[in-house]
């Protein structure tokens, strides 16, 4: 039975006894966490952000080799300068600030990158915030004022990484070190993913005549370029030409500072071991749920050998001939190649107005696809331009989707990853890649191109959720959209998997959201795949027991077409908690 609280209330009628049914509590949601990582085999005191945490009882990790012991849970003095937790109007999230203090275990086991935090209370489990886990020594900003060169902190010993806040408007973070002749250093300023946007700068202290402590500039780094999905981290590598004392200063973008605008700086030496090539890459395998293969219409997805068979097992059907194992990627050059589909290429635009070419022969009704994965620098610095051409140079089609916007004067024009064409006619045409600026190009701008047959599969699965806090004897819903690639007409059959007891899902109807008229898409066939949306509805049992920790279930699909039914898919994981909803009784 749910507890009760006994409430006596004196009003002017005789005395009335009422059940009321209370909202449940609400439910805990993360801002940040400071700092947002550590070192192996250590062990370090931090401090969680975020809404409704008074009664908080663990903290959840998504490795074994990472735990904690909350200390306590205090009101944030500071909560009236932030801003409300996004979301998408979930419980909990516009509730005061707390933080929540606890004792973060790092084992030697654990492996380097980032991993997931999350808070679990009698309301259920938090959303997940970054925690990135390094191998370098730690250490914290110091208490004392180093916003200015003078006051610069001193890093007795590289390498190290240093985790600080910006949280003033204008704060700036100076770090004195010594640097021998001949020695390049890397130093990396990494965001924790709340709205910082950092920026290094390295300065040797040259002085002068007039100004013993004058800086000189030697090198300064934001992001390259911003755009949206990539990281805003600050890089600077730097071979030192003499030996002395130098200063590297951490600073906001555009001056700006908040409680959550947190960094870790990185320095290190070369001699220290191989660098990363991503500081916030996952520290382990994502699971099925997150495989990035599948997310179809993105530049960092992965093309490898065994792309084809990977299509096939996302079908309902398999092809009559025998799909090849491995395809090995042709490594291009300028000169044009003859290949036969399938074939995966592999090359650099390693000089301005470099194009790579091959040679194909289609027959009539041939339907095609083509796609494209940056495997270092991506949009928008590399743009891979394709061009299919004939042989006499008349253009079939290219990976550029031209749209008219709502207001019907203005044609807009972006390149896609993914590009699917159906030829009317036979013939042998070339396939041309080159950066759509004719201007940029170096040993970054590497890619992967896959040319092949289309194979009808079901694509990427959209859930948002990433977890659910379901509240016993209520109903709640999860939207579900699915992309149908390359023609797939048949039907996708989704199942829930690993609910805890009590709880069972069902589809559901729900009403269609409004749309706003139609524009001149372009030719959108070739460009996005078609999609259908459905919603799961999550019935909980009003004696279902609440959960002692989160569930992983799943989210199953399975093609279906012609009457036969394919493989099941895990395509999404996410976690469940079953809690009670709060109760009392009152009089009067």
């Amino acid at each position: 039975m749910p507890k009760r609280f006994i409430l006596s209330l004196t009003l002017l009628s005789a005395p009335l006894w009422l059940v009321l049914r209370a909202a449940p509590p609400a439910e805990p949601s993360l801002v940040s966490v400071f700092p947002f990582g550590g070192q192996k085999g250590t062990s370090f005191k931090a401090t969680i952000r975020g809404r409704a945490l008074d009664r908080a009882t663990a903290v959840w990790f998504d490795c074994e080799h990472l735990s904690a012991t909350i200390a306590g849970v205090a009101a944030d003095p500071t909560s009236a300068a932030t801003a409300p937790a996004k979301g998408k109007g979930k419980k909990g999230s516009l509730g005061p600030l707390q933080l929540l203090t606890m004792e973060v275990t790092v084992a030697l086991g654990a492996d380097a990158g980032v991993h997931s935090l999350r808070v679990l209370t009698p309301a259920g489990v938090s959303n997940a915030i970054p925690v990135r886990v390094h191998a370098e020594p730690a250490m914290q900003e110091p208490d004392v004022d180093h916003s200015t060169p003078t006051a610069a902190h001193l890093l007795s010993s590289l390498p190290v990484v240093v985790s600080g806040k910006l949280t003033g408007a204008g704060e700036l973070d100076y770090y004195a070190f010594d640097a021998k002749q001949g020695e390049t250093l890397r130093f990396d300023g990494l965001s924790s993913g709340t709205g910082l946007d950092p920026g290094l700068t390295l300065y040797e202290l040259t002085g002068s005549w007039f100004k013993q402590d004058r800086l000189t500039e030697l090198a300064f780094n934001d992001e390259d370029v911003w755009y949206p999905g990539l990281p805003a981290h600050a890089r600077i590598t730097y071979k030192f030409a003499k030996s002395g004392r130098y200063l590297i200063r951490v600073s906001g973008f555009l001056g700006e500072g908040r409680p959550d605008y947190l960094y870790q700086l990185s320095v290190r030496r070369d001699a220290d071991g191989p660098l990363e090539v991503d500081a916030m890459r996952p520290a382990h395998q994502l699971p099925s749920s997150s495989d990035l293969s599948w997310r179809e219409r993105t530049w960092k997805r992965e093309l490898k050998p065994d792309r084809l068979r990977s299509l096939w097992a996302r079908a309902a059907t398999q092809p009559a001939d025998r799909v090849s194992e491995n395809i090995q990627p042709l490594q291009l050059s300028e000169q044009a190649v003859p290949i036969s589909l399938p074939a995966l290429l592999e090359g650099t635009i390693a000089k301005p107005a470099q194009v790579h070419r091959v040679k194909f022969a289609v027959k009539a009704n041939d339907r095609i696809s083509v796609e494209v994965e940056t495997l270092r620098k991506t949009v928008p610095e590399f743009n891979p331009y394709l061009r299919i051409v004939s042989v006499t140079g008349d253009e079939a089609f290219t990976n550029v989707h031209s749209t008219v916007n709502t207001c019907g004067d203005t044609i807009l024009k972006q390149i896609q990853p993914k590009t699917t064409y159906s030829f009317p006619r036979a013939g042998e045409f070339i396939l041309e890649i080159r950066d759509i600026t004719h201007a940029y190009a170096g040993p970054e701008f590497g890619y992967r191109v896959f040319i092949r047959h289309q194979v009808p599969h079901v694509g990427e699965v959209h859930v948002g959720e990433e977890q659910m806090n379901l509240v016993a004897g209520e109903v709640a819903k999860m939207n579900v959209q699915t992309d149908q690639e390359e023609g797939f007409d048949g039907q996708i059959a989704l199942t829930v998997e690993g609910l805890p007891p009590g709880v069972r899902a069902a589809m559901g109807t729900d009403i269609a959201p409004q749309v706003p008229p139609p524009y001149n898409p372009g030719k959108v066939e070739r460009f996005q795949p078609e999609s259908q949306k459905a919603t799961f509805l999550f019935m909980t049992d009003a004696a279902a027991p609440p959960t002692a920790k989160p569930v992983e279930a799943k989210i199953v699909a399975q093609p279906v077409a012609n009457g036969k039914l394919g493989r099941p898919i895990t395509v999404k994981t996410f976690l469940v908690t079953v809690v009670q909803p709060a109760t009392h009784e009152a009089s009067k």
